[in-house]
């Protein structure tokens, strides 16, 4: 069986924010969501005092620590959006679901920890939002800084690589001299998802998240139990249909007679989606 983490040290003390860690986890499932984040904000203070008590650590152990801060940070990030949600407002929460995801996947690529609860469900949370279509800019800029050295990053001279780590910290490529706005497109795959159009929290669009949130609300099923969605076509009835003689005109203004057009459309065929709970523990999410 492959370690979560390269080192003995940050499975210890893993194993230590795991036990720690149940009494938030408990308390997002029963929205106590003050509570939670009470109880899981001091696990910062353990990962901190763990990375102050070591001096001269190994680089291999600084990297796990830089996980298990991640890990605390999408945990606290993991009750902003359930609260959010339980709110209703659902524009800061899919800012807050994007923020989530992209904490899970600095864990996976650095670790081998299991997140497979947290990565499938707001995966399939992030299917619940209307948003198909984002915005991208490009701009004009001198040079992108190193943020661990300064220098340009794209260059032989600087000894780094964009999201690599070096003994805890993670080289990041920071904008110098934007010089103007090259362009803004409209894109399906985006690397940042955050920018899209926004729309009202009681607007239409929000209807499958809203359903997810009065079902949580009601206790019909916990945070924990939502698990995915299932898509399906089904009939209803069509709100423009009209019965008229079949030897009247259409009333979709075709010209034709109602029996060689419209007649038998007075069902239509739309998309509905399911949302699936199976019953989970929540402690165990963190395996």
């Amino acid at each position: 069986m492959t370690s979560a983490f390269c080192t003995a040290e940050a499975c210890n003390v893993f194993e230590i924010l795991k036990r720690e860690a149940q009494p938030g986890l408990i308390a997002i499932n029963e929205k106590r969501f003050a509570e939670a984040r009470q109880a899981l904000s001091s696990l910062r203070n353990i990962v901190a005092d763990t990375k102050g008590s070591v001096i001269g650590a190994h680089v291999d152990y600084l990297n796990d620590i830089f996980v298990l801060e991640r890990i605390v940070e999408f945990l606290l990030k993991y009750v902003e959006l359930w609260e959010e949600i339980i709110n209703q407002r659902f524009c800061d929460s899919w800012v807050s679901l994007q923020d989530a995801l992209d904490l899970l996947r600095l864990v996976k690529r650095f670790s081998h920890l299991n997140i497979e609860f947290f990565e499938n469900q707001l995966t399939e949370l992030e299917k619940t939002y209307p948003y198909s279509v984002f915005f991208s800019v490009g701009i004009a800029v001198e040079c992108f800084n190193c943020s661990i050295c300064g220098l340009d990053i794209d260059l032989s001279t600087c000894p780094h690589r964009r999201g690599q780590l070096y003994a805890g910290v993670m080289a990041k490529a920071i904008a110098h001299k934007i010089s103007y706005v090259d362009h803004v497109a409209m894109v399906t795959n985006p690397e940042d998802k955050r920018c899209v159009v926004k729309y009202d929290d009681s607007g239409e669009q929000f209807k499958v998240i809203r359903l997810l949130s009065t079902l949580v609300r009601s206790n019909e099923f916990r945070i924990s139990d939502f698990d995915h969605l299932e898509f399906s076509k089904r009939k209803r009835a069509n709100p423009n249909y009209v019965k008229l003689g079949r030897n009247d005109q259409c009333y979709c203004g075709s010209g034709k007679k109602f029996k060689k057009c419209c007649i038998s459309q007075h069902q239509i065929e739309g998309d509905h989606v399911d949302l699936i709970a199976s019953a989970r523990r929540i402690e165990d999410a963190l395996a």
